[in-house]
């Protein structure tokens, strides 16, 4: 048995078209600002750090927090929702 015989490779063998990256706001001036934490430790902390800054050094229109119930799973259908009302949504990858 070589090697190979016993690597599993990490990447999805599947063939995808690429999906192209979201349009980002030239500025966040009026727009609404969606944070979403997806549960892992410290996340909120962090989130907390984001909101101070966006709330003080530019002129959002508003700032939602969104939380995925668990970060081992996709959010649920009601957080999306909550989520597409947002000119911007910032996740939260702390651990």
């Amino acid at each position: 048995m070589t090697i190979a015989d016993r690597y599993v490779s990490p990447f999805d063998d599947r063939a995808r078209e690429p999906v192209p990256d979201a349009p980002r706001p030239a500025s966040l001036a009026g727009v609404t600002v969606g944070l979403l934490d997806i549960s892992k430790p410290r996340g909120q902390e962090f989130l907390d750090r984001v909101e101070q800054h966006l709330r003080a050094d530019h002129d959002v229109a508003d700032v939602v927090r969104l939380r995925k119930p668990t970060f081992a799973r996709p959010a649920p259908a009601d957080v999306l929702a909550e989520a597409e009302r947002c000119g911007a949504v910032l996740v939260a990858l702390a651990d």
